[in-house]
């Protein structure tokens, strides 16, 4: 048993460790264009203009996904994103949207922190059962 808890623990310690090193490529900033920063700066962004009670993250970006068809529908949905906002450290969904001249006109975003962390802990749970099945299986020789 004392062997399975350091399988474990050297798995989580690389997961970590690889996590931190996709944070640190992330956090490296980009140069924008000139254009492209010009129309950041003049996109509105509107936050939360509803709030869903969902804790699956699929289920919950796609109620966004509708929310935006039904009361934006002179937009169109050019991209969708999430992202971790560097000041709260909240997890947000954004959608970007364009009018029938194509351009960037708005960013719409939905706080999805308590969905996000119910993803990654799910995620977390079959990361150890996966763990555990090699090591049962003998794929994994433990020392």
């Amino acid at each position: 048993m004392k062997s399975i808890s350091n399988i474990f623990a050297i798995f989580f310690s690389c997961m970590l460790g690889l996590i931190s090193q996709i944070e640190a490529q992330e956090e490296q900033p980009r140069q924008p264009d000139a254009q492209q920063q010009e129309e950041e700066k003049d996109t509105p962004i509107i936050t939360n203009p509803a709030v869903f009670n969902e804790k699956d993250l699929d289920k919950l970006l796609e109620k966004q996904r509708e929310y935006i068809k039904k009361h934006y529908p002179d937009y169109k949905i050019v991209g969708v994103g999430q992202e971790q906002d560097y000041f709260d450290s909240r997890h947000y969904s954004e959608f970007y949207l364009q009018n029938e001249d194509e351009e960037w006109v708005l960013t719409i975003r939905f706080d999805i922190e308590e969905a996000h962390q119910a993803y990654m802990k799910k995620h977390q749970k079959e990361i150890e059962r996966e763990a555990a099945r090699l090591i049962r299986e003998g794929l994994i020789k433990i020392e």
